[in-house]
């Protein structure tokens, strides 16, 4: 299970204090969220990875010198 960042870790992540201007780093960099009842962003490691993964060009996926064509 992924832990949901602590406050201190969010506002290191996104640079920001207020929740709208965290929720907006978050949306710019197409980092997901949960927005919570009183209107924060809640965000796990998870989907911070997660995005990371998923804006990378797919050839930089696979480790540095990995060839999948060699195995075939």
């Amino acid at each position: 299970m992924s832990e949901i960042l602590t406050d201190a870790q969010l506002r290191r992540l996104t640079g920001a204090k207020s929740s709208e201007a965290q929720k907006l780093v978050l949306e710019e960099n197409q980092i997901p969220y949960v927005r919570r009842k009183d209107g924060t962003p809640a965000v796990t490691w998870a989907m911070v990875n997660q995005s990371k993964l998923a804006s990378r060009p797919k050839d930089k996926l696979l480790p540095l010198g990995f060839n999948l064509e060699a195995a075939s």
